[in-house]
């Protein structure tokens, strides 16, 4: 067993190694990415406490307890535009807000224009704290914000003076990075953990317990691949196929029943109408007594054709070739195929 191990091993380690170091890049990438966020929480800048220039365009900026919505600008689908005041350096910008939020703004905003007209005694008794990015204005919601103080009496300059073209938005949130971080994570730590399982043996004693099961002893099964016919997909030993998918499995040519050649042809488009080549893949399928199947991937046409008569000549008594018809045979009476290749064995022999 000891010798066989060092073989199915090696194999195994050919196998998955790409498999391993792809999990660990995506659980790289995974932690790249929720770190990244975490260090970003942890330099949150307070609006009402920084000036203009301490204040950098991506940042992950607040505003805690703050009363100074003074307007609305502009809306979209989601939310709207509001004029924030900052006291710290008397400039104005814009908070791009949703749902409760936006909601007590408006609020906060109806209060302040009682207070600025003269119907009441202070600015709003009500506060927000928000947490978002600082983003440039650009477009549309520059020339809204714009318009907002022009329509107020302002002149340009004044605008240019007294305004920061940038927003504080709740709606561009890490919350996209840090699900993917965590979705990347474990996702590249599972494909890293089940891979080395492989790389180590985790499959032995599945396929001992195949071997035990067929009759098949390690020295057997180690001495015959020893002398197999190889393949990119598996290897056609004395008594046994090795079929290396996922998993290597052994199928023994006395439990094949049913094997196929399979053409899988994928057309690619551009832009879903322009031709831009195709993917063939090959495949040979196998179905054994106890109705599983494998499949060997072949690299090409050849090889595809040279395991298919390698296979024939093992196992003649198998039954091969697809038709709906045997398609429909296996599903409902499998027995039958079973029966089929017991008595052509046994009038083979």
């Amino acid at each position: 067993m000891e010798e066989l191990n060092k073989k199915l091993g090696a194999k195994a380690r050919k196998r998955f190694l790409p498999l391993f170091i792809l999990g660990v890049l995506v659980l790289l990438v995974g932690l790249l990415l929720a770190g990244s966020y975490v260090i970003t929480m942890g330099d949150v800048k307070n609006v009402d406490v920084y000036s203009e220039s301490q204040l950098k365009t991506g940042d992950t900026c607040k505003i805690e307890d703050n009363n100074l919505v003074l307007g609305e600008y502009a809306t979209d689908n989601s939310g709207a535009y509001f004029i924030l005041y900052r006291s710290q350096d008397e400039k104005y910008m814009g908070l791009y807000l949703k749902g409760s939020d936006k909601t007590k703004a408006e609020t906060i905003m109806e209060d302040n224009w009682k207070y600025l007209d003269g119907e009441a005694e202070a600015l709003s008794e009500q506060t927000i704290s928000v947490k978002g990015k600082l983003t440039a204005m650009e477009g549309d919601e520059k020339r809204y914000f714009t318009e907002w103080f022009t329509d107020s009496g302002w002149t340009d300059e004044e605008v240019q003076e007294s305004v920061d073209f940038r927003t504080l938005n709740t709606g561009e949130s890490d919350i996209g990075m840090v699900i993917a971080g965590v979705l990347f994570t474990l996702g590249g730590a599972a494909l890293a953990f089940y891979t080395m399982k492989q790389m180590r043996g985790g499959y032995t004693k599945k396929l001992s317990d195949e071997m035990t099961a067929q009759g098949l002893t390690p020295d057997r099964v180690s001495g015959e691949l020893d002398q197999a016919q190889h393949f990119s997909g598996a290897e056609l030993a004395r008594s046994f196929a090795f079929v290396n998918g996922n998993q290597a499995d052994i199928v023994p040519y006395d439990s094949l029943v049913w094997a196929y050649p399979s053409v899988h042809t994928v057309n690619h488009k551009i832009y879903g109408i322009i031709p831009a080549g195709k993917t063939v893949t090959r495949t040979v399928v196998l179905h054994d007594r106890r109705k599983q199947q494998f499949t060997i991937s072949c690299k090409n046409e050849a090889e595809s054709d040279s395991l298919y008569a390698a296979l024939q000549q093992a196992a003649p008594y198998a039954i091969y070739g697809y038709s709906e018809d045997l398609q429909n045979l296996a599903a409902t009476r499998f027995e039958d195929l079973i029966a089929h290749v017991d008595e052509k064995r046994n009038s083979q022999s």
